[in-house]
């Protein structure tokens, strides 16, 4: 049987002709055309004529990370129908979809607004805001609430070969296979997600995927599924949580990020998991990001084990409360202090 013949690529110097020829642009004159960062999974590019401005993504077959990590191209058009349905339900939440193209397996959308940025970042540079954190809990409850139990939504997302490929093989497989102590445990979190199954789940719900300014914007609905609603909570709170360790300077800040996402999520959600169940996922997910195949890449070397102590921890032995994980990740964070010597302590 012959091979399948290799992906044709956007590239920038590619990307002004295919809007054009997809209809987004009119013509080719004056397009500015520059790549994007963020993500390993995609092609990024942003293009811009006079005030318009859109950004066209194109799924890749093989991520860009150190392990051979693949996965079919086909989860961009997912992607298209994922946003069109979070749209309709939180239509200022998520960018404007322009156009699908099934055959490159690229979508185009609006970009956003002059002077947004991205919430990892912003994060990271300290500039911490819970108010997002809360109004990302609530937009999320709308989301699993109003695809709950949807009969059609649940045929629309019904295939997990994406989500198995993009997080299930790369983040609990590979944790199971380097660390066999905990393949048990983590194998009943996983028979949990493919099993328990009641809403739209987007799949990447992080702060790399939001987009802050006079407004907000939730992005990359590539692993969008009908799953768990456990996954998309536990995801936001490990990330939330790896920066909490990495940025103690704005400990009390990313503590109440901690606390209003979850209480603004639980308090209006219908299908809210229980905290037991919400704490054992993270821990999956603190551990996979650190032994996994995508590594949080600001974790420094001794940031590292203490995430995978406290993941370790959750998943064995989960507080009763989200809220007894913070002094949890502070104690670790303490151990890593300097000594008066300036020796880790």
């Amino acid at each position: 049987m012959a091979a399948e013949p290799e992906p044709v690529l956007l590239t920038p110097e590619t990307l002004a002709a295919y809007v054009v020829a997809r209809g987004v642009f009119d013509d080719a004159r004056g397009i500015d055309v520059r790549p994007m960062g963020g993500g390993v999974s995609n092609i990024v590019l942003a293009a811009r004529q006079g005030d318009r401005r859109v950004v066209v993504k194109q799924a890749l077959p093989r991520l860009r990370v150190e392990d051979a990590w693949f996965a079919k191209r086909e989860r961009a058009i997912n992607e298209a129908a994922a946003l069109r349905l979070a749209g309709s339900i939180s239509p200022r939440s998520v960018p404007s979809l322009l156009d699908v193209d099934a055959d490159a397996c690229a979508l185009t959308i609006a970009a956003a607004p002059e002077g947004w940025g991205n919430w990892k970042q912003r994060l990271l540079d300290d500039d911490v805001d819970p108010q997002v954190a809360a109004r990302l809990g609530t937009l999320l409850a709308g989301w699993h609430t109003a695809t709950a139990h949807d009969c059609e939504v649940a045929a629309a997302f019904g295939d997990l070969e994406a989500f198995e490929q993009l997080r299930i093989e790369p983040y609990h497989r590979t944790i199971m296979d380097r660390q066999p102590g905990i393949s048990s445990a983590v194998e009943t979190y996983v028979r949990e997600l493919q099993e328990n199954r009641t809403c739209l789940v987007h799949g990447d719900y992080s702060p790399k995927n939001v987009l802050v300014g006079d407004g907000l914007w939730v992005i990359d609905f590539e692993v969008a599924h009908y799953g768990n609603p456990v996954f998309d909570v536990a995801f936001m709170l490990n990330h939330l949580l790896l920066k909490r360790l990495h940025c103690p300077q704005a400990a009390g800040e990313l503590d109440l990020c901690v606390e209003k996402f979850w209480s603004s999520y639980a308090r209006t959600s219908a299908v809210c998991p229980s905290v037991a169940s919400t704490l054992g996922h993270l821990g999956c997910l603190m551990i996979a990001r650190v032994d996994g195949k995508s590594p949080a890449e600001y974790l420094t070397e001794s940031e590292r084990p203490a995430a995978r102590s406290i993941g370790t921890h959750l998943l064995l032995d989960p507080p009763l409360e989200i809220a007894d994980v913070l002094p949890l990740v502070e104690r670790e964070r303490a151990k890593l202090l300097p000594t008066s010597s300036g020796e880790p302590g």
